[in-house]
């Protein structure tokens, strides 16, 4: 059996390979995107990037209706977007296997908020799976499509980012991990053509909910079951324990009753604990508090809540160690079980060993160690924000939007980044799609006396923000359009989308034209603008303004890292010249830096020769003209 070392999303891939997925749709989303990105790498797989996770769920959804096996994945935030189509396939039900991956972001490493994703499920009736490691991915997602087919609904493997993004060892069927093993061909269902099934008017929802609850109930027998088996619920007895005869370490909760070992508590008494935990949450509990005894959860949605109940019986306190919401918790609490959590554990960020040790303190452990170990968010480091990139294209127009200080609505991309210093002028960015219709509004009450305007990247424009402008066009909103259009879904690392001339799977295809699109919208006003030209970018922002009527922007400059790096010759500063003034060091370019040389106390800027992409615009800010092309410079000393 070959053993590989694999992220969370590449096992993903990998399992839903080998189970014969012949589908695979999804929008970029950290931290999910690895799992579309693995899938594409597969033979026999089609695999797309979609406009948006909407799009992207009804694609799988199709494919699972045409009798093959398909897979979605998504971040939280993304099953918002797609929450319509996740909701209603619940009540139809599928024909080939369908599995939903929904990754979430405690800690908002890279999310906007810190929703709790697990709600989904409960809201939706889907049931839901939750890995710890690669390896339960890599299994889980196998499962996950036998038991999509098996009870005729969707299935969710939902992970968090630290299951995402770790990195731990996958034992790979060994039947199908040979490099000249390829897996046998997927078979595909006929397709179903049952309009009483698929098709949501009331006539057929009402007796589909009942079915869909008929469903749910199976559904919670093998939750039990399986738990009762081990399968997808199993304790860890603490060390020490002392284990009922006939009964294994490690096996189901039917095999109980077990006898925990006894913990010191910080009051000279003992307890034996208990705990419940499911995912990357399990992994720091078991690291926090070694000698408990765990139930380790597989399947979130139903739970195996009587299983819960036979495992509370055997310790003398229960805890639930769960990131973010009490999610599990309350479920316990409502069917009678004692336990506490959220009493003790943060609902907010990841929960670490540390945190969760200082939890099990708290509640009165003798656990000194945690108590004096510190968590992240104790030690105090030098910050390092992130910055736009060098060449960043996003970077002319910040800078003039800023010179005309207008209120910015931003969307979510690269650009975001201008809220923080040196630029700092964004002054919102919610959600995708958001900045033309929050625009709008702002405008309708009145705007501000500068001016306002609407700022979208390329991607997010065609994720979400084609019925906006509408809108705005419809309603007759004087409202000005900036479309930051630099040929790629930058910020998640460089995928496709409809704006390329390549597919995800290499395949050749028609770029989209967004200036005809917003025509096609009914936009009157419509320009193009380099933003490497700063003049431009004022005068164009300034005439956008002017114009009575819904106006766009669109610049015209590629991101300066994908699909390939974009470089030019290096500017650099002409020490004599410079005067310090800190114009150029506005822009928040990583390649201007201060040098140890001042001139009426501030110091004078250099230029990293080695990074410089060439844009040119510190040399436009820079007044006293000591900006310069490296070329033109060397040919001037000559």
């Amino acid at each position: 059996m070959d053993k590989v070392l694999m992220l969370g999303n590449e096992a993903i891939a990998r399992g839903a390979w080998e189970a014969g997925v012949q589908v695979a749709a999804a929008y970029p989303g950290t931290p999910s995107t690895e799992i579309v990105t693995g899938l594409a790498g597969y033979d026999g797989v089609y695999a797309e990037w979609s406009t948006n996770e909407k799009v992207a769920y009804e694609v799988a959804f199709g494919a699972a209706l045409g009798g093959a096996r398909a897979l979605t994945a998504m971040k939280s935030a993304g099953a918002s977007v797609a929450a319509d189509p996740l909701i209603s396939s619940v009540y139809t039900g599928v024909n080939g296997g369908l599995v939903v991956c929904l990754a979430g972001d405690p800690g908002m490493a890279s999310g906007m908020t810190e929703q709790d994703d697990r709600y989904f499920g409960r809201i939706s009736s889907m049931p839901m799976l939750e890995p710890a490691d690669s390896q339960e991915c890599y299994e889980y997602v196998k499962l996950a499509f036998d038991l999509s087919e098996d009870f005729d609904v969707p299935v969710m493997v939902r992970l968090s980012i630290q299951v995402a993004h770790q990195k731990s060892i996958v034992r790979l069927d060994e039947t199908m991990s040979g490099e000249e093993t390829g897996r046998p061909a997927p078979e595909r269902k006929p397709p179903d053509r049952k309009t009483e099934k698929y098709c949501l008017l009331p006539r057929f929802s009402r007796p589909l909910h009942i079915s869909l609850l008929e469903r749910f109930e199976r559904l919670r027998r093998f939750s039990e079951q399986s738990a009762a088996d081990g399968v997808l619920a199993f304790v860890e007895p603490a060390a020490g324990a002392d284990v009922a005869a006939g009964a294994d370490a490690g096996s189901g909760p039917a095999a109980l009753p077990l006898r925990p070992a006894a913990l010191p508590l910080r009051d000279g008494g003992v307890a034996r604990i208990g705990v419940v935990s499911a995912g990357a949450a399990y992994i720091s509990a078991k690291e926090a508090l070694p000698g408990a005894s765990f139930l380790k959860l597989g399947m979130i949605h139903p739970l195996p809540i009587e299983a819960i109940r036979r495992f509370a019986a055997t310790v003398d306190r229960l805890f639930v160690v769960e990131e973010l919401e009490p999610y599990l918790e309350e479920q316990l609490l409502a069917a009678g079980i004692a336990c506490e959590g959220k009493r003790w554990f943060p609902q907010w960020g990841e929960l670490t060993p540390v945190r969760v040790g200082r939890g099990f303190f708290a509640a009165g452990l003798d656990l000194p160690r945690w108590a004096q170990e510190k968590a992240a968010e104790d030690v105090s480091v030098i910050p390092r924000p992130p910055v736009l990139c060098t060449g960043c294209p996003h970077r002319g127009m910040a800078t003039a939007m800023k010179k005309l200080d207008l209120d910015v609505h931003g969307d979510i991309g690269c650009y975001d980044l201008t809220t923080l210093p040196p630029v700092s002028h964004m002054h919102s960015a919610v959600e995708m799609g958001a900045s033309i219709p929050m625009e709008q509004g702002f405008t309708r009450a009145g705007g501000s006396e500068t001016g306002s305007i609407a700022v979208i990247g390329d991607s997010t424009f065609l994720h979400s923000g084609l019925t906006g402008l509408l809108n705005a066009v419809h309603q007759r909103t004087n409202v000005t359009v900036l479309i930051q259009d630099n040929s790629i879904t930058a910020m998640t690392g460089g995928q496709t989308n409809p704006g390329n001339e390549r597919t995800l799977a290499g395949a050749e295809t028609k770029p989209v034209d967004i200036a005809a699109i917003c025509k096609a919208l009914g936009v009157e006003y419509i320009e193009i603008v380099d933003p490497y030209d700063y003049q431009a970018c004022l005068d164009a922002l300034k005439a956008g303004l002017a114009f009575d009527g819904p106006a766009v922007l669109i610049t015209n400059r590629p991101c300066m890292l994908f699909p390939r790096k974009v470089g030019g010759a290096a500017y650099v500063v002409d020490e004599e010249l410079c005067n310090a003034c800190q114009q150029c060091m506005k822009l928040g370019c990583p390649s201007l830096s201060h040098t140890e040389t001042t001139w009426k106390d501030r110091h004078k800027v250099a230029i990293d020769a080695e990074t410089c992409t060439g844009c040119s615009l510190c040399a436009q800010l820079c007044k006293p003209g000591a900006i310069a092309p490296a070329t033109a410079t060397k040919a001037g000393d000559a």
